[in-house]
């Protein structure tokens, strides 16, 4: 349906309903895993303005359920299927909403996204391909930062890009990313994610990188903390996080 002519014999664009114009996609995210992480990504997409009007800013759901069972101790046990279920479940969810591409605001959980029925599969937006990516576009080395739980369960060494992304990361040892794993908690637990720099400062050079990927959500916290902070030269870094945010604001999901 086309709308009369404006004044000046312009056409006002079609309107769904609520007043919403047509060109902005209805963007799901599956957050809560952890709530800090996923509640960041929302502020990742509206903190910064450009001059758009508050009915052109994006438009997103955010399903948010802190319940879902820890995904590393999932993947340390074998037993995936409340994982599973629970991520089905918030995307089915999503997509019955009106959701027409669903972000899932968790690395470690894309170990069963694959296993998605097509129909969900097909809305799924990867975080792992999305810095796989950027990993081929950017073509130097970069620190893998993941849990213990993406690493054990080598999500950011599959995929369809990986072939071509995965010479490029860096794997952290044993001790290294059991000290990560903790680090994440404590930001996960409300930690300042700025005191994550004391990781990255002593990390990054012994593994003769510069960059990093912040292959956990948890870690956008930090990544944001150092862009605040004036520092993202002196640590620069891959965040899915960060490009889903952004392609949420230009519409490109």
């Amino acid at each position: 349906m086309t709308h009369p002519a404006a004044p000046g014999g312009q056409t006002t664009p079609e309107i769904r309903p609520y007043g919403v114009p047509r060109s902005l996609p209805l963007v799901g995210i599956v957050g809560g895993m952890g709530p800090l992480a996923s509640t960041e990504l929302l502020r990742t997409v509206y903190h910064t303005g450009d001059g758009r009007s508050e009915q052109e800013t994006p438009r997103v759901l955010l399903w948010s359920d802190p319940a879902v069972v820890d995904r590393t101790e999932a993947i340390d046990t074998g037993d995936l299927e409340p994982l599973y279920r629970a991520v089905e479940s918030a995307v089915r969810g999503l997509v019955l909403a009106g959701a027409e591409r669903v972000v899932v605001a968790c690395v470690t959980a894309h170990r069963v996204l694959g296993d998605l029925p097509p129909d969900l599969l097909a809305r799924c937006v990867s975080l792992v391909d999305v810095a796989h990516e950027e990993l081929i576009r950017t073509a130097r080395p970069h620190l893998l930062l993941c849990t213990k739980g993406t690493a054990q369960a080598g999500i950011l060494t599959s995929g369809p890009y990986a072939d071509r992304a995965v010479p490029h990361l860096v794997m952290l040892r044993p001790d290294d990313q059991e000290a990560l794993h903790r680090e994440v908690y404590r930001v996960k637990r409300g930690g300042d994610p700025l005191r994550t720099i004391d990781f990255l400062r002593d990390a990054l050079p012994r593994y003769g990188v510069r960059s990093f990927v912040a292959a956990c959500t948890e870690l956008h916290l930090v990544t944001r903390a150092i862009a605040a902070a004036g520092r993202s030269d002196e640590f620069p870094a891959i965040d899915p996080m960060s490009v889903v945010a952004q392609r949420i604001k230009n519409g490109e999901l």
